[in-house]
């Protein structure tokens, strides 16, 4: 569910979030990345040259002083840098060791502004509400604080309720990556080797359903619905009718982080086989799991009954994904490089022509230096998933991002298991689990639902063939075949002012994002830039109206292109925001 924003003055918005810019671009030099900056055209209109660095931070290394600068930055930044702490597919173990440290913490709310927020969500009085609401804060972290209350029912229960504001905040705050992303990806190559577009639109998706707390109240139901009645695993309970998109009550676990449990013991053993147990179950039955199940994330009461909290960051694997992890699994294990390279090929998304000869000798190299173990004290998949996606980023091949965050809540849940109990019996507790999917793999039914889904989909694409013929020779017919030429060779030629105008145009009107549904509208102002700059086609007019668009147009669409015509003669008055790669300015 998505919020809308109001704002009195769309101009007045965009004209506070650049001036916002300049303050980041200085946070940013001040870090030591000022170089980088001013490699943008973006970073040359905001300075005449590059801001002096912080002495302090110059000895330190880049990982660490992007790490500072993220968290210099504020919540958005630091959110994002913990999104990007996952993709070991983008950087190296330096690159991730220093993201991994960012920490979400956050000023404690004082407690009349939890009471205001508490009552305009749930609409009424608080003790109207609550038979108590406890003042001291349970924790505080960038997007909510929580306290204990107890409801009138006499149940205790937690209630996590969300800064106010902190959304119109994150918001302003994507708006401005988003410019930034572009800007980067326009002016740098390598930037577009990362996908930084891209990267910005993930972490927006997640941190969206992070702001509505509804989608964690679902994912506490769906929870409860999958526990094993069997074993000593648990979820709190949510409370519908005390929950909103700002305010979520659920039930109190009187636990205590497993961190505190002694290494070894046998109450260390019992927790961490429950653990597990529910991993397997959330990743190879249910196809949901803990997307964060770090330390702190798992607590455990005196019966050693394990209670999984924070679940709104999820993930999710399909039937068919799960099949390809079971495989992947057993091609590992029988050193079947060739299945190992395909699946990784299936599973992501190759950017650029892969060699499979290459990336299985990688894989194979892979295997022998983490797998090939004589117990599970060497054994190291932290270390094989970390060398599995940096493989998979020299190949330009984009993992999904699920699998990302798989490989993440893996790897966090094996330094668990390496910390408290380490002799565990992996084998024997996932051999139930794996068994099953390969029965059901292999049972009749299956097969012959498999065959009859295949002959369906062929019959289906032979009864259409003849009609996709008959409208490929009418196109062919009536010149509306379009052939394209990839010729890298020639990109560098300078190209006539008009071909460079509709090349823009439809890169910027069909090769966009689509937030949200606002390309049109994105396309509105960017022929209100087109107006701005008398049809000339400056391409940093044309992602500028693109951007300004998809930032302008969620509170009054209708109103978006007259603003940013309004705007656009401000923002260039010096010159174009963006410039081509090869330095020349756009006819």
């Amino acid at each position: 569910m998505n919020a809308t924003r109001e704002s009195p003055s769309l101009v007045g918005v965009a004209v506070r979030d650049l001036a916002r810019l300049r303050n980041v671009a200085l946070i940013v030099a001040k870090h030591g990345f000022g170089p980088l900056l001013m490699r943008m055209p973006l970073g040359r209109r905001l300075f005449d040259k590059a801001p002096e660095g912080d002495a302090s931070l110059r000895a330190q290394s880049a990982p660490v002083r992007f790490a500072k600068l993220l968290a210099a930055l504020g919540p958005t930044y630091i959110k994002l840098g913990q999104i990007l702490s996952m993709r070991k597919d983008l950087f190296s173990p330096d690159w991730i060791s220093a993201l991994e440290t960012l920490q979400d913490n956050a000023p404690r709310l004082p407690f009349t502004a939890i009471r205001e927020q508490v009552e305009a969500s749930l609409g009424g009085k608080l003790e109207e509400l609550y038979a108590s609401f406890t003042e001291e804060p349970l924790g505080t972290a960038s997007i909510a604080q929580t306290h204990r209350a107890r409801t009138k029912d006499g149940e205790e229960v937690v209630v996590k309720v969300q800064r106010p504001g902190i959304e119109t905040t994150m918001r302003s705050d994507l708006d401005l990556l988003y410019l930034a992303a572009q800007a980067l990806e326009a002016s740098i190559d390598e930037m577009q080797l990362f996908g930084v577009v891209s990267i910005v639109e993930e972490f927006e998706k997640g941190l969206i359903r992070e702001l509505d707390f509804t989608e964690e109240l679902s994912n506490l139901l769906e929870f409860q619905r999958n526990l094993d009645p069997e074993r000593k695993v648990a979820v709190p309970r949510p409370h519908p009718e005390l929950s909103t998109r700002t305010v979520l009550t659920m039930q109190f676990f009187a636990g205590r982080p497993i961190r505190k449990l002694e290494p070894k013991s046998p109450e260390a053993q019992a927790v961490v086989n429950e653990i597990v147990h529910a991993a397997l179950k959330q990743v190879f039955v249910d196809g949901v799991f803990h997307g964060d199940p770090h330390a702190g994330n798992l607590l455990y009461d005196d019966d050693l009954t394990v209670c999984m909290i924070d679940l709104g960051m999820v993930g999710r694997v399909s039937a068919e994904q799960r099949d390809d992890i079971v495989t992947l699994m057993i091609a590992t294990i029988s050193n079947d490089s060739t299945t190992v390279a395909r699946l990784l090929l299936k599973m992501g998304t190759p950017t650029q022509r892969v060699n499979l000869n290459e990336l299985k000798a990688d894989i194979e190299r892979i295997r022998s230096k983490h797998l090939v173990v004589k117990n599970f004290g060497e054994y190291d998949s932290a270390g094989f998933i970390e060398e599995f996606a940096k493989a998979a980023g020299r190949y330009r091949i984009k993992l999904a991002t699920e699998m990302s965050i798989l490989a993440k809540a893996a790897a966090t849940l094996e330094d668990i298991i390496r910390t408290l109990h380490p002799d565990v019996d992996l084998i024997g507790i996932a051999r139930p689990f794996l068994d099953d999917i390969v029965q059901r793999r292999l049972s009749p039914q299956r097969i012959l639902g498999n065959m009859m889904s295949e002959a369906s989909g062929i019959g289906s694409m032979l009864r259409t063939v003849p009609g996709q013929i008959d409208q490929l020779m009418h196109d062919f017919e009536t010149g509306n075949i379009m052939v394209r030429a990839v010729t890298p060779q020639l990109d560098d030629v300078p190209t006539p002012a008009c071909a460079r105008r509709a090349t823009d145009a439809r890169r910027i009107r069909f090769g966009d994002h689509d937030r949200d549904g606002d390309r049109h509208a994105g396309d509105d102002c960017l022929d209100a830039a087109y107006a701005h700059g008398g049809g000339t086609g400056d391409r940093g007019h044309c992602q500028l109206g693109h951007t300004a668009g998809v930032a302008l147009v969620r509170s009054r669409p209708s109103a978006a292109p007259d603003a940013a015509a309004a705007l656009f003669p401000a923002l260039t008055s010096q010159g174009p925001l963006l410039e081509r790669r090869d330095g020349g300015r756009p006819t």
